[in-house]
């Protein structure tokens, strides 16, 4: 199964699984290329033809940046912003229901250091 390793200029370089690496134009792609997508490359070097096969990201996560998550669970996380930013707005309400009682403020913390701990792919992002 060949996987996405890079992206850049519009260039798009996937890792084969011989081992080799093709570097096909980002206009070849009837999808939004992501690092580390698992696709299928059918065709000639001129005429490539790439099918995505699998989504790095389950259904209901979004990839959010550490930085920007983990900055706002500490400073902002009481009232739920990081849910907000990170899409899930339903907890978002719910940490801004409660944030008087400072429960939401231990969870954020929490969540604080679940955010630093996890590792950023290329792009700094996380999922939550």
């Amino acid at each position: 199964m060949a996987k996405i390793i890079k992206i850049e200029n519009g260039m798009v370089s996937i890792g084969m699984p011989d081992g080799s690496i093709k570097v096909i134009p980002r206009t070849a792609f009837n999808f939004e290329p992501h690092i580390r997508d698992e696709v299928d490359v059918f065709g000639t070097d001129d005429a490539p033809v790439i099918l995505k096969t699998n989504n790095i990201y389950p259904q209901d996560a979004k990839p959010v940046n550490k930085m920007a998550y983990c900055l706002l669970a500490f400073f902002l996380g009481g009232f739920g912003i990081h849910k907000f930013y990170a899409g899930k707005t339903g907890l978002g309400i719910l940490y801004l229901l409660f944030c008087w009682t400072f429960i939401p403020g231990f969870i954020a913390l929490i969540e604080f250091v679940i955010g630093l701990m996890k590792t950023a792919d290329d792009n700094g992002n996380i999922i939550f």
